[in-house]
């Protein structure tokens, strides 16, 4: 998990990658990529990608937790 950039600043990085991704839709796009991510770890031996995702969903709740926004703060 980095802390260079806030949420916002994270999703719209995510849209430019996934427009750029596929001529597709972004949501298309993010199952294209999330497929491919999957692949990537199998060819290059990058270990387990649920794993990854495990983690990069801690990041995610920890991301949410550390911004301010009273709504989205977990318990």
């Amino acid at each position: 998990m980095t802390t260079d950039a806030t949420i916002h600043e994270r999703a719209e990085r995510c849209r430019k990658v996934l427009t750029g991704y596929s001529d597709d839709d972004p949501f298309t796009g993010l199952i294209d990529l999330l497929a491919d991510a999957m692949h990537f770890c199998d060819r290059y031996r990058y270990g387990d990608f649920h794993y990854a995702l495990a983690v990069a969903c801690k990041h995610y709740l920890a991301e949410l937790n550390d911004e301010q926004t009273e709504e989205r703060r977990m318990p």
